[in-house]
């Protein structure tokens, strides 16, 4: 008789630890926020909305902080009528037209956007106002520099003022270099 209630207690503390070892797995989705349901960039470039205009891996690119730097990303309008952006750092104004609901990828040729200096060196941080229309904001974009094969590509040569669509017509989409104390296009 005495073989029966130490069954009892065996089986009881076996179910006694499943149940907390079931607990303890499972109880951290309770506790714990879904990473999923973060947004975030997923890249090195960042992430901001000024407007109508969503604004996806924005980053500056150059080989030092003094050298001329080249401005990657994208720039998509959710309006149906084209906007202005325009983009101030330190030193430098740059300028573009986002196409209604439509967008601009600053890697591709025709949209390639230098200025004439970062204002940071690679590694660093450098406020960058965006402009659309009448709206603005003072973002923290990231400066990297050829470190990533990724990014050797669009490092700019010292020759590199303005884009070819810029030069080609005046109704393309412009890509320009302007010095701070000018006025912006």
């Amino acid at each position: 008789m005495k073989i029966a209630p130490k069954n009892r207690v065996q089986r009881a503390l076996v179910a006694g630890t499943a149940v907390l070892a079931l607990l303890g797995t499972a109880g951290c989705s309770a506790i714990n926020d879904q990473a999923t349901t973060y947004s975030y960039a997923a890249s090195d470039g960042i992430v901001a909305n000024v407007g109508p205009v969503l604004l996806r891996n924005l980053m500056v690119v150059a080989a030092d902080g003094e050298s001329q730097a080249r401005v990657l990303g994208t720039a998509i309008n959710t309006s149906d009528s084209p906007v202005q952006l325009t983009l101030t750092g330190p030193g430098s104004t740059a300028s573009v037209t986002v196409p209604a609901n439509g967008q601009i990828r600053f890697e591709d040729d025709e949209n390639k956007t230098v200025v004439d200096s970062p204002g940071a060196a690679p590694g660093a941080l450098v406020p960058l106002e965006v402009q659309v229309n009448s709206e603005s904001a003072e973002l923290d974009v990231p400066v990297l520099d050829g470190a990533l094969e990724e990014y050797r590509p669009y490092l700019p040569s010292p020759e590199a003022t303005t884009s070819p669509a810029a030069e080609a017509s005046p109704d393309a989409t412009e890509a320009a270099t302007v010095p701070a104390e000018s006025p912006a296009p």
